[in-house]
């Protein structure tokens, strides 16, 4: 909107745009923006819109504080750097839209995201502060706690009354009032009527993960704590310091395997070094703004310390990431995982009192294995929703986790908002193999994101597998793709017919191309996989279509095959690769899954070939009203008329099947 059309807080106003609603989630692990903003009561967004009508009246007090804050922002950018001023617009003010995004990813990475959010902590430095001050000026007690709950809100309304600082506010008054009508403070009191009173406005806040960090790590401090304390096997200050931060951490560490899959296992204890700084930087932060309000200079010279104090943070931040296992990737957790994990803590709080130390700290140990040992499930094939692309995720018992291709053509940042979330949700925190079809956009991009981004937090890989063919089918982006993987250190090898990738009871036979075939259709040289797990087989096919699906079809019919083994045993029985080994023939016919090529399109998987392979199961992956209308009815016919069930990514979202003792179970993520 231009800026004089703004309306203002409170105002009804009518409006003309174009109106988007909020997107679900389709795949596991990926944010779910629909019930996200749903909790924040907010059903999707109006674009290039512009102001009709809008009411007469509107909320004055709102209004003010929103001007306020927009003063101090503009007082912040011009005491401190842009990235700075984005961190402390974040921590006083609440204002998140402009945080620096690197700067947001490393307080992520490392666990100290909070100390963005407006809570208690900020609470504790302002109102206490104002409540000593009144004091000291000998204002009635009455008026100095109403004084400063008044001020409180203010402060509150001003940062948006988020659900910590909602919490936070609730606890503070409590405590301020208890004093005042001669009773005592209990902090589980005090935080259960936070709780009813945040749930009786918003019940939704129970899926929110603002709300159960923030009374998660109060109830490890009012309950687990305690018990923790009595079970320390010494007294010394240091010791209860770390086992402090230990027992919010364990507290809270279901709402982080159940949100970001992952947990930073030296957030304990960067929180011991940063906490106790953020006090400093707070009132720093606030004498600049005061001061800058008064006289700009005082307050750019003032914000020297604060500058200082969150440099340090960062540096902070980016050792610990240079440190081994600096993640503690886990996957999201089963739903009974979660339950059972915090029966076990409940139940070691209630009997504390009886339990040997030793027993206590064994059943603690025994909640983590819990809640962080992932189960697993035989074989499981996953078709990611990246829409208009291809990704395909493999994972095995043995502990091999695969991808072939990973990309998207109408999806922005797919590695990002689609691909990593769910490796993650999936516990696969490195990949042993990334096969790359051909070198379309829409089937490397991801690939390309999750290289660059191997080093700095992101999935690791093994080794990058790309055909193995001529000059004219080495395209720019293949090789640009070359650059990117040996700029991340990450092993090439290049995959023809005949050679096989095994882990475990996992085989994939490449089929095609043939090693040296030169042509420059990248759909027509796309990688073939031909996948055994026992009595189930699965055929992958990337976008092969003309020459090449007949290659294919000549070899399924003849059933010859030759070459050298990629991934499997040497002689010492020890994994190994590149051992020159011949592969078996191949007898490919009523294979029960078929990765239909080329997203269904209609010149791609001909009846020929269909009766060749006579597949099951067909999964298709496809963008919702992409543009090449894919996939086509006459492919839908023949895929019909073959019998075999259909699963797409554009009715079913990420499509599992899963494969253990025998039996076969496909789901599609938004049917389960």
């Amino acid at each position: 909107m231009d800026e004089a059309q703004f309306p203002e807080m409170g105002s009804l106003v009518i409006m003309r745009g174009s109106y988007r609603a909020m997107t679900h989630a389709t795949n596991p692990g990926e944010f779910d923006g629909a019930d996200y903003y749903r909790i924040m009561g907010q059903q999707g967004r109006v674009m290039e819109c512009g102001l009709l009508v809008k009411s007469t009246t509107h909320d004055g007090f709102g209004e003010c504080m929103y001007r306020i804050r927009e003063y101090c922002s503009l007082l912040l950018d011009a005491c401190y750097d842009s990235e700075n001023a984005s961190v402390m617009k974040a921590m006083l003010l609440g204002e998140k839209g402009t945080l620096d995004a690197d700067i947001k990813e490393l307080y992520q990475q490392n666990g100290i995201i909070h100390i963005l959010a407006i809570s208690g902590l900020h609470l504790s430095v302002i109102g206490m502060g104002c409540h000593a001050f009144l004091k000291k000026i000998r204002l009635p007690e009455m008026v100095n706690i109403m004084s400063t709950i008044g001020l409180m809100y203010c402060y509150g309304t001003m940062t948006g009354m988020g659900v910590s600082m909602l919490r936070a506010y609730i606890m503070f008054a409590l405590h301020l009032c208890a004093g005042l009508i001669g009773r005592t403070y209990d902090l589980l009191c005090a935080v259960t009527v936070a709780a009813l009173v945040v749930l009786i406005r918003q019940p939704l806040y129970l899926q929110h993960s603002g709300f159960l960090f923030s009374f998660g790590a109060i109830c490890g401090i009012g309950i687990f704590l305690p018990a923790t304390k009595q079970n320390l096997f010494g007294q010394g200050s240091v010791e209860k310091a770390v086992f402090a931060g230990i027992a919010v951490s364990v507290s809270t560490l279901p709402v982080y395997l159940n949100f970001y899959y992952e947990f930073p296992p030296y957030s304990v204890l960067l929180n011991l070094i940063v906490i106790p700084c953020m006090t400093l930087t707070l009132l720093c932060g606030l004498v600049s703004l005061a001061a800058a309000a008064c006289f700009l200079p005082l307050g750019v010279a003032v914000s020297y310390p604060v500058a200082a104090l969150l440099g340090f943070y960062k540096k902070c931040c980016d050792l610990c990431l240079t440190l081994p296992d600096n993640r503690w990737g886990t996957g999201c957790p089963k739903s009974w995982q979660t339950v059972l994990f915090l029966l076990i803590l409940a139940g070691l709080c209630i009997a504390n009192r009886w339990l040997p130390k030793l027993y206590f700290w064994q059943g603690v140990l025994c909640a983590l294995l819990v809640l962080t040992v992932r189960l697993t499930y035989g074989l499981q094939i996953t078709m990611v929703d990246v829409g208009q692309g291809d990704c395909i995720y493999l994972a095995e018992d043995s502990g091999i986790h695969m991808l072939i291709d990973g990309g998207s053509s109408d999806q922005s940042d797919v590695a990002e908002y689609q691909i990593m979330p769910f490796l993650k949700h999936e516990g696969a925190s490195c990949l042993d193999a990334v096969v790359v079809t051909h070198p379309d956009s829409d089937h490397i991009c991801g690939i390309r994101g999750l290289l660059e981004e191997v080093g700095t937090g992101g999935i690791s890989i093994g080794t990058l597998y790309l055909p193995d063919v001529g000059e004219l089918g080495r395209t720019e982006e293949y090789c640009e793709l070359e650059k990117t993987a040996e700029a991340a250190d990450v092993p090439v090898r290049y995959i023809s017919a005949g050679d096989i990738l095994q882990c475990g009871e996992v085989m994939l036979t490449c089929l095609h191309p043939e090693k040296g075939w030169n042509t420059s259709d990248t759909n027509a040289y796309s990688t073939v996989l031909y996948l055994t797990y026992g009595d189930f087989t699965a055929l992958f096919t990337g976008d092969l279509e003309g020459e090449g699906e007949r290659k294919v079809l000549d070899l399924i019919r003849t059933g010859q095959n030759s070459g050298k083994n990629v991934i499997g045993e040497n002689a010492s029985g020890q994994d190994g690769i590149g051992v020159e080994k011949p592969a078996a023939d191949v007898n490919i016919h009523d294979i029960t899954l078929l990765k239909v090529a080329h997203h269904g399109s209609g010149n791609s998987t001909g009846e020929d070939f269909l009766q060749a392979v006579n597949p099951k199961v067909a999964l298709i992956s496809a963008g919702r009203n992409n543009r090449y209308g894919h996939p086509h009815e006459e492919l839908l016919d023949r895929l019909r008329n073959c019998g075999c069930l259909i699963y797409r990514t554009q009715k079913s979202g990420a499509v599992t099947v899963r494969v253990r003792g025998g039996k076969v179970r496909v789901s599609g993520y938004l049917e389960e």
